[in-house]
């Protein structure tokens, strides 16, 4: 019988050599990848977590304990959902990238991430977990800098893209905010630890919280840590950027959750969720004014999510069960709109060479000394675009309106979701923006077509993001389930 943790961490080490070599054929390291990403989330999502199952011919124990050199791994609940959820979201990223991605080493390098991220989730010890998130962040450094060559825009010259050598700001950014965030995280464990030892000094535990504090405002992008979200949207192909902010967002907020519900000290201070509340509200006021005022759909997506990401923080800082449950149900409909507009950003970058509408805009294509037209060539892509766009912004109709919903129902001041409210505003306006400008005249229609595939997979997306708007409680059982394993929350009533 073989244990979970060791059946989910090693399947996809040993397949992404395999990957690794069938990366020529992208078709075929598209779909093993997927594959494999798909059994993951099916073993976490579905499958009993009380009983041995057969997988393969193979029994596996999910919830069977593994020991590696005194260290415990063990799936449990909210872990559970947690890896079958960005397992998922790995899926659909594959399956997209095949025609798509610039990096043939996003499938084998992404499976490995998924292999690290599970034993971020699964082991028992924080300061580990901080290790594996910071080696999975690393690699996904390569993911980020596609094949060596970042996008150089040329925004508002008319000028088509270019792509020049060396590291793009994406990448330094994202590898030197990480990096400056793990040893905060790293020292705190050894200090409440400390003061396990030393009871009497309760300084220690102060220390620790402010570490704790830097180390996650760093990890969530809370502003002033934000610029390296917006860089990574502009410099990553833009399914690689909704690929890495989303599976790295879940396991933080993960590692937040847990550690409250572990140190009651910590989830007793009511100053920790006041800060919540507070980066969480600047968060989205930031994100909101820099989305209203951007002209160009890579960065326009970077803040987006980061107006959205703030939202799930005040919520967060609510500290209560509808409140949590309001914040998980807008991070699984977050992957849902920042995965669609990628999609469509995707195409659109790729067959128009910019995703600047700034004027004069889109370069000419097939002859075309006119800018604009570029909905009519790609209207599927454009509206998967918009749509993803509007989904994060929080409009009606769309995924993320019934997690913004829940979440401006929690306050009985009507200011903070007034305030939160103008945030998702300004990012709908800029993507309406954006639209005016692709909806614009054009003499010459002829260009590539939509990818077929592709263009499959966005109307997959479109039809999920307006059916999660309109029947949302689809999630809410899963949701509910993981709230109900955070006692602290209870404990604070």
């Amino acid at each position: 019988m073989i244990a979970g943790p060791l059946f989910l961490i090693v399947l996809p080490l040993v397949l992404a050599p395999v990957v690794y070599l069938l990366r020529r054929w992208a078709l075929l390291a598209a779909s093993l990848a997927s594959a494999t990403a798909l059994v993951m989330a099916s073993l976490c999502l579905r499958l009993p977590l009380d009983r041995p199952v057969s997988v393969f011919g193979w029994e596996v124990a999910l919830a069977e304990p593994m020991m590696v050199l005194g260290r415990e791994f063990a799936l449990e609940l909210a872990g559970g959902f947690t890896l079958g959820f960005i397992c998922l979201v790995a899926t659909i990223a594959f399956l997209f990238a095949w025609r798509l991605s610039p990096n043939d080493l996003f499938f084998p390098l992404g499976l490995i991430i998924l292999s690290l991220l599970g034993a971020a989730v699964m082991i028992r010890h924080f300061l580990f977990a901080v290790l594996f998130l910071w080696i999975a962040s690393i690699i996904a450094v390569f993911i980020i800098q596609g094949n060596g060559l970042a996008p150089s825009l040329r925004r508002g010259s008319g000028q088509t893209i270019g792509l020049r050598a060396g590291p793009g700001r994406g990448v330094l950014r994202y590898l030197v905010m990480v990096s400056l965030a793990i040893p905060p995280l790293l020292i705190a464990p050894w200090l409440i630890e400390l003061q396990v030892v030393n009871p009497d000094n309760l300084a220690l535990l102060r220390y620790a919280t402010v570490l704790l504090a830097i180390g996650f405002a760093i990890l969530l992008a809370v502003v002033p840590f934000h610029g390296w979200v917006s860089a990574v949207a502009a410099d990553a192909p833009p399914v690689v950027a909704a690929f890495v902010l989303t599976v790295t967002n879940a396991v933080v907020l993960l590692l937040m959750l847990g550690l409250l519900q572990s140190h009651s000290w910590l989830s007793g201070d009511p100053q920790v969720f006041r800060l919540l509340r507070l980066g969480g509200l600047l968060t989205a006021v930031v994100g909101g004014l820099l989305a209203f005022a951007q002209r160009d759909f890579g960065r326009l997506l970077g803040y987006a999510v980061l107006s959205d990401m703030g939202c799930t923080l005040v919520a967060l800082g609510v500290a209560s069960p509808a409140a949590l449950t309001a914040a998980l149900l807008q991070v699984a409909h977050r992957a849902v709109g920042l995965m669609l507009a990628a999609m469509g950003l995707a195409v659109i970058r790729h067959r128009a060479g910019s995703d600047s509408f700034a004027p004069p805009s889109f370069p000419p294509i097939g002859g075309d000394e006119r800018r604009g037209g570029v909905a009519r060539r790609w209207p599927l892509s454009v509206a998967g675009l918009v749509l993803g766009g509007l989904s994060l912004a929080g409009m009606p109709l769309t995924a993320g309106f019934p997690g913004r919903w829940a979440i401006y129902r929690l306050f009985s001041a009507p200011g903070l979701a007034l305030v939160l409210l103008l945030s998702g505003a300004g990012v709908a306006f800029a993507y309406l923006r954006g639209l005016s400008t692709l909806l614009g005249p054009s003499t010459e229609l002829k260009g590539k077509r939509e990818p077929f595939i592709a263009s499959l997979i966005i109307v997959g997306m479109i039809v999920l993001c307006i059916g999660l708007g309109l029947r949302p409680q689809w999630l809410l059982p899963f949701i509910q389930r993981v709230v109900e394993g955070f006692s602290f929350l209870a404990a604070r009533r």
